[in-house]
């Protein structure tokens, strides 16, 4: 048997839709076919050929498998090489006009692992029963049989590493800056006010601390600082005053909008001190964040649940009075008979009592309107619709639910006056 011919190809033009270039061919011309023995279960292999990288050769038993139906010619592909590999492949068989007359191709890729895996055998995989030996015999090319054997890669050899693309660097830059008195182009005072010392009648006075900052970052996080910044813009060499926080909690405040990540050890000591913080300055999503840990690091009792609830009201910390109201819900005989008969609940948080009772009562399959709907939603569906509408997400239930039906309103108007 003569050695098969590996088949190349020009490709002129644009290819049609569909065609795969992904495809490698290899064409092997199979002389002697019509003597080849038709013992059923005798095979008789081609020579190696390299495709993907690998070794392979081809597997034929011209009088069938044992398993093969009578009269079929069984095909398979073979992998000869140490290294595993996944591919789809394809046989066809054409004769003198180029006409195709037998075609097999893999419904799902196939893994081929590293010869001697299986023993002394090497991984194979094709057809018992891939054509008639009639039909192939009619199919003769100046009395050789063409096969063509097509091959793809579904999965990457492992060994081939992913090439190295670094991170985008502008998160650490924004940090190198934080506190950094050669790029910073202004300075906030804080602390240095007056306080009781152990709650007795003398009075100490705290040492400021001045912090270094740059104006265009943090007049970008809030309009409170854009207006602190606006108001200093003629004296820049005087610090600007912060009173009312301790200097511990602004440095935080400031590391946050730098693009600092604030620890849990952070977080537990200082949680409630940032939602006000951050509250009065206007970084909302860091009060966000600060008033779901509190959600989260919360064993509601009912004893503190009401401190609880009337600090979530002061505040605007939806979630917070969201949980409260739920725990309120969940130990109603109690409140009955310790809260609300010592007018303990404000008027103003009877309504929201109401929120989760009518959620829970809500009978499956009944949809309302707009309104309806986003009442019956919890504050984080109601945040999360309200950020990806560009709305703000640090308003009450209600004012929440009002902005988002305005949205959905005028999404409404508009789809009926383009129809």
């Amino acid at each position: 048997m003569s050695a098969p011919t590996a088949s190349t190809h020009t490709h002129v033009g644009t290819s049609p839709p569909g065609y795969d270039e992904e495809w490698v061919t290899h064409t092997i011309h199979w002389h002697g076919f019509p003597s080849l023995s038709t013992v059923r279960g005798e095979s008789v292999d081609s020579p190696e050929f390299m495709l993907l990288g690998n070794q392979w050769h081809l597997e034929m038993i011209p009088g069938g498998h044992v398993n093969a139906a009578e009269g079929m010619v069984s095909l398979g592909l073979a992998n000869m090489s140490n290294k595993a590999i996944e591919i789809e492949f394809s046989f066809s068989v054409v004769d003198s006009s180029g006409k195709q007359v037998a075609f097999k191709r893999t419904a799902t890729p196939r893994n081929f692992g590293p010869m001697g895996d299986t023993g002394t055998n090497p991984p194979l995989w094709g057809w018992g029963n891939f054509a008639k030996q009639s039909k192939l015999l009619n199919s003769l090319v100046g009395g050789s049989l063409v096969i063509e054997v097509r091959m793809k890669l579904t999965k990457p050899a492992a060994s081939s590493p992913l090439p190295f693309i670094p991170e985008n660097p502008f998160g650490k830059q924004m940090q190198r800056l934080f506190l950094n008195d050669k790029f910073a182009d202004i300075m906030f005072e804080v602390g240095g006010e007056e306080k009781s010392k152990n709650n007795a009648m003398k009075i100490a006075k705290t040492a400021p601390v001045t912090l270094p900052a740059n104006r265009c970052i943090v007049a970008n996080c809030s309009s409170i600082f854009a207006e602190l910044c606006e108001s200093n813009d003629d004296d820049r060499t005087t610090p600007i005053q912060i009173t009312g926080v301790s200097p511990d909690v602004f440095c935080l405040l400031l590391s946050y909008m730098y693009g600092g990540k604030l620890s849990d050890d952070d977080m537990n000591s200082h949680a409630k001190e940032l939602v006000d913080a951050a509250d009065r300055f206007g970084v909302v999503s860091l009060k966000i964040e600060a008033e779901a840990y509190i959600v989260g690091a919360t064993t509601f009792t009912m004893e503190k649940v009401m401190e609880l609830l009337l600090y979530a009201e002061s505040k605007n910390c939806a979630l917070l009075k969201e949980a409260a109201i739920d725990y309120l819900v969940e130990n109603k005989a109690d409140v009955i008979e310790k809260l609300i008969t010592n007018d303990s609940i404000p008027a103003s948080l009877i309504k929201d009592l109401f929120v989760p009772v009518l959620r829970g009562e809500k009978k499956d399959g009944i949809v309302g309107d707009i309104k309806s709907q986003l009442a019956d939603m919890r504050i984080n569906e109601l945040r999360r619709m309200a950020h990806e509408k560009f709305l703000n997400v640090d308003e009450s239930r209600e004012m929440l639910i009002a902005a988002l039906k305005s949205v959905q309103e005028a999404v409404v108007a508009q789809d009926f006056l383009t129809e």
